[in-house]
């Protein structure tokens, strides 16, 4: 860009550029951060023209590049006018040069630094990071660093901007996770109000948060256990994946997502433990005495009617006079490895692997119960799709089908309880114990037979003394369709006997006032 002359503008011609808010907090456009520009302004004026460009709109009118503090201070000091130069530029290269003076600056914030570094890299997306660097006289490392800012979340920067960390604990903390990063402040502040020193801050991260992942029980390469996440050794989330932004630290394998990493480890441990059921039953399954398996892993064990032998409780890893087996820690510092222990005596029983016979009978039953699972997810998948299936809407106009009807018989058929419907099935030919051949049976059911069934089980399974309810409406609508039952009669019979025990009542209530009045009247005399 070419020199301008500078020259002499009314304040009040000059628009601000809402762009400026983004390198500087509001607390230095305050009077009183201003004061001293303001004092020295009205002594020696502006030394250092301010930067604009023409109005996009309006004629001899400007917008402010560069410069906010000098004409806010200008203001304050009561001037009229400021020293400008005038580039009649876009928006996109009035946006770049912000971003440039603003990184200029000796006093911008680094979290600033950061949004400007970010904003030139989008505004052209063939700059690289080592143009950049090149630009500004920094390092690349540098920049990469300050880019790293930007993943920040809200809460970690707001305390940055209000100096209650230092840029060595604002860097440790963008190396992490949205989550992580919440966890550490949350904790760290929890301590003792403070994040401490920066040493202080980089132990709880390596303690509580970085995982090393060569204690990894999976392989890193795979990218099946979690798709989305991709595998380990590609992933960017890892302290190898940018050595310049991690210069730090000397092991070249560090996960910064805790989270993934043991959920990776939880579906490692799950399809080991699923293989090991079905092909290894000569494996036990070793829980440690203070870490409780993970829920989804207890829960596979119980599908197969299996249990964890417990550290202590039932083993020890060193030989102490027990039988020698071999398990897969499901719990613990080991978990996911397979390990040689030693049996309590109370177990050595229930564990005994060295017969052929034995180990190829558990192998069946365990590939049996594996093929009940399989039946078992394919109905709830079934199940599921059905509640989301069209038909499930109020407004679908599908009639029932043959089967649903079927299942209309099957359900007045079960409603029945044990003993009458043991004995239906008995009356009807219908068989038990077998699906197959009672869909076939309830399906060959004649009208009567199917009219039989529904008389039998409403009068067994409503009746009651519930004569206002839903059901026993219904019933009686039924009753007075048949012709034949004499509801009337009914309820004269009933009438009658309500009738004399209504008498009855009020005759002894009368025979108890006259009662009453005679006593009164015989104490009134005497």
């Amino acid at each position: 860009m070419e020199n301008q002359q500078a020259q002499e503008l009314s304040l009040d011609t000059i628009m601000l550029s809402h762009t400026n808010e983004m390198f500087r907090s509001k607390k230095d456009q305050t009077p009183e951060a201003l004061h001293d520009l303001a004092a020295s302004i009205q002594q020696l004026g502006v030394l250092q023209p301010i930067i604009v460009r023409p109005h996009p709109q309006l004629v001899n009118q400007f917008t402010l590049i560069c410069g906010e503090r000098r004409y806010r201070a200008s203001q304050l000091a009561g001037k009229s006018t400021i020293p400008a130069t005038i580039h009649p530029v876009n928006d996109t290269v009035a946006l770049l040069m912000q971003i440039t003076e603003n990184i200029q600056r000796q006093d911008v914030h680094p979290l600033n630094e950061a949004v400007g570094y970010k904003m030139m890299l989008q505004q052209d997306a063939k700059r690289t990071i080592a143009e950049l660097a090149l630009q500004f006289g920094k390092s690349e490392s540098y920049i990469q660093q300050r880019l790293k800012l930007n993943d920040l979340v809200r809460e970690v920067k707001k305390a940055f901007l209000e100096d209650q960390l230092l840029l060595g604990h604002a860097l440790i903390l963008a190396r992490l996770t949205p989550q992580d990063q919440r966890e550490a402040l949350q904790r760290i502040q929890a301590h003792n109000g403070t994040f401490g020193t920066v040493s202080e801050l980089q132990e709880f991260v390596d303690r509580h948060i970085m995982t090393s992942l060569s204690k990894a029980p999976f392989d890193l390469s795979n990218d099946t256990l979690i798709k989305k996440a991709g595998a380990c050794v590609t992933c960017p989330k890892r302290s190898g994946a940018a050595p310049m932004l991690f210069a730090d630290i000397k092991e070249k394998d560090r996960c910064f997502d805790r989270s993934c990493f043991l959920l990776k480890c939880e579906m490692f441990l799950f399809h080991k433990t699923k293989q090991i059921i079905e092909t290894e039953p000569n494996l036990v399954f070793l829980a440690s005495n203070y870490d409780e398996p993970a829920e989804k892993i207890m829960a596979l064990l119980t599908q197969h009617h299996l249990k964890p032998i417990v550290e202590y409780n039932d083993f020890h890893e060193s030989n102490q006079g027990g039988s020698k087996v071999k398990g897969l820690w499901i719990s613990g510092r080991k978990t996911g490895q397979v390990a040689t222990v030693y049996l309590k005596q109370v177990v050595k029983a229930s564990t005994d692997t060295g017969n052929v016979k034995v180990v190829a009978a558990r192998i069946q039953q365990r590939l049996a119960r594996s093929r009940e699972l399989d039946g078992e997810k394919v109905y709830a998948r079934i199940l599921e799709a059905l509640a989301k299936h069209a038909t499930q809407k109020s407004d679908h106009r599908q009639k029932l089908l043959p089967q649903e009807e079927i299942f209309l018989w099957f359900i007045v058929l079960d409603k029945a309880g044990y003993d009458l419907r043991h004995e239906l099935a008995k009356g009807l030919s219908l068989p038990k114990d077998n699906p197959e051949k009672l869909y076939e049976g309830l399906k060959k059911l004649k009208p009567e037979q199917k009219a039989f069934l529904l008389r039998r089980v409403m009068c067994r399974q409503y009746g009651g003394n519930y004569p206002d309810a839903e059901y026993a409406f219904i019933i009686r609508k039924i009753a007075t369709a048949y012709g034949d039952i004499d509801i009337k009669g009914f309820e004269k019979e009933q009438e009658a006997v309500r009738t004399q025990r209504e008498t009855r009542a009020n005759d002894r209530i009368k025979s108890m006032q006259q009662k009453g009045k005679s006593a009164q009247s015989k104490s009134s005399q005497a």
